[in-house]
C-alpha cells in the first residue's frame, strides 16, 4: 500500500492521496463547476473531508469508505446541472486507461497482474468499464430511503426499515447532515431513481407516525400519517407500481441495435453527426413508428394513420389557397402583393403563419362560408 502524503507537503489534497482511495467517490461526466458546488451534493451523506474537479470529474473525499459507497450509490446516475453523473468508489479499478501493462485508476497508477489484472474478465455498466467482480457488487438503486434527522430514532427507522424489506423493496436508512436542507436531501434522492423517502423525526417516533414522500410520477407528500397507515400506503402504491412496470417491461422488450443505440446517444449529447448518419436515425425511427402503430391500432388503421395527410400542412396550405385565388389576384385594384411569390419573399408575413393564433384565425375564416362570401363582396 502507498504511504500517506504528507499533509504539510505544498499542493497536497487529501482527495488525491492514493493511501486512502477507498475513503473516496470518483465523480464521472462532471458538468463545470466548483469544488464547492461538487461537495454541496455531497454533503448529505457524511462529512467532506477535501475534494479535486477536473475539466469533467472529479473527487470526494470523506471518512469512511462506508459513507463513500454509501454516496456513490445514491449519487450514481443522479442528475447535476442537467449531466448524468458516473459515481463510484475511487478505489475500484474501472475506466482503465490501459497501457502496455500500465492501468492508470482514480486511486493512482499501478501493474496489472493478479486479480482483477491481465485476462480478468471485464464488463460494462453505466458506461464503465469494471472488473465482473466489482459489477457483481454495485448496489441496486433503492426503492425507499429512511432520512433520519435525529440518530436517536435510529431504532425507530431501522424498524420502518424492516418492515418495508420484509414486503419486499429495497431500502436503506440515511442520515443527512444537519446544515443541509430537506428538500436538497429529498431532490438528490428522487433523481437517482427512488420512489419513496420517509422521514422520522422525534416527534414522530412520539407520535408513532412518518411522513411519506411519494417521487416519482406525480410527487406527493403524506405528512404524519400514522405508521401503519403508512407502510400499508407505501406496500400497495410499490406493489401496483411493480405490477405496471412487469407489463411495461414484457411490452418494450425491444432494444435499440448497438449502432442505433450510439447514434441516438450522439444525437443526445449534441454530437456532431454526418449527413449519413442523420438520414440512418430518420428512416429507424420511421420505421419503429410504423411498428408501433401497428402494435397501437392493428395493422389496417396503422396504414390509414401514416397514409392520412398532416392536419397543419393541409391547414397552411388551405389558408396560402386562399391567399392566392385567381379571384383576388385578377382584380384591377392596388394590391399589397401581385403574386404568390412576393407573399412568400415577405418574411413577416409568413412568420405571422406560424403562430397558432393566426393560423386557428384563418382557419375559421376558412371554414365560415358565410364569412368568406362576406370577404368576397368587400373586395
Amino acid at each position: 500500500m502507498a504511504a500517506i502524503r504528507d499533509p504539510t507537503a505544498p499542493g497536497y489534497n487529501i482527495a488525491r492521496d492514493p493511501a486512502l482511495a477507498k475513503n473516496r467517490i470518483y465523480v464521472g461526466n462532471l458538468p463545470l463547476c466548483t469544488r464547492e458546488e461538487l461537495e454541496s451534493i455531497c454533503h448529505p451523506y457524511g462529512k467532506v473531508l477535501g475534494s479535486a474537479v477536473q475539466k469533467n470529474f472529479g473527487f470526494v473525499q470523506f471518512e469512511s469508505e462506508e459513507i463513500a459507497n454509501k454516496c456513490a450509490d445514491a449519487l450514481n446516475k443522479s442528475s447535476f446541472k442537467s449531466r448524468e453523473l458516473k459515481v463510484r468508489n475511487a478505489s475500484l479499478k474501472t475506466k482503465a486507461a490501459k497501457k502496455g501493462n500500465i492501468v492508470v485508476t482514480a486511486a493512482g497508477i499501478g501493474v496489472m497482474g493478479g486479480v482483477g489484472g491481465v485476462g480478468a474478465p471485464m464488463t460494462v455498466q453505466g458506461g464503465i468499464v469494471m472488473s465482473a467482480a466489482a459489477a457483481g457488487n454495485a448496489a441496486p438503486i433503492n426503492d425507499c430511503e429512511i432520512i433520519v434527522v435525529n440518530r436517536d430514532n435510529t431504532k425507530y427507522a431501522e424498524f420502518i426499515e424492516d418492515r418495508l424489506t420484509k414486503a419486499g423493496m429495497r431500502v436503506d436508512v440515511l442520515f443527512p447532515n444537519e446544515d443541509v436542507m430537506l428538500g436538497q436531501v429529498l431532490s438528490n434522492i428522487s433523481t437517482r431513481g427512488c420512489l419513496y423517502a420517509v422521514l422520522v423525526t422525534p416527534k414522530h417516533e412520539a407520535l408513532n407516525s412518518i411522513t411519506v414522500n411519494i417521487l416519482y410520477g406525480v410527487p406527493a407528500e403524506h405528512r404524519n400519517m400514522p405508521l401503519e397507515d403508512a407502510i400499508k400506503l407505501i406496500v400497495r402504491d410499490f406493489l401496483v407500481k411493480r405490477e405496471h412496470d412487469a407489463v411495461i417491461n414484457v411490452s418494450h422488450q425491444h432494444r435499440h441495435p448497438d449502432a442505433m443505440q450510439k447514434l441516438i446517444e450522439m444525437l443526445a449529447d449534441n454530437r456532431p453527426l454526418t449527413g449519413l448518419q442523420y438520414e440512418c436515425i430518420i428512416q429507424y425511427l420511421q420505421e419503429e413508428r410504423e411498428k408501433q402503430l401497428k402494435r397501437e391500432l392493428g395493422d389496417a388503421n396503422a396504414l390509414a394513420k401514416l397514409q392520412a395527410p398532416d392536419p397543419e400542412i393541409e391547414l397552411q396550405k388551405r389558408i396560402l389557397s386562399i391567399m392566392n385565388k385567381p379571384a383576388v389576384t385578377e382584380l384591377n385594384m392596388e394590391l399589397m402583393y401581385n403574386t404568390f411569390e412576393e407573399v412568400k419573399a415577405d418574411a413577416r408575413l409568413m412568420e405571422l403563419l406560424k403562430d397558432a393564433r393566426v393560423m386557428k384565425s384563418l382557419d375559421s375564416i376558412y371554414k365560415s362560408e358565410e364569412l368568406l362570401e362576406t370577404i368576397s363582396q368587400c373586395f
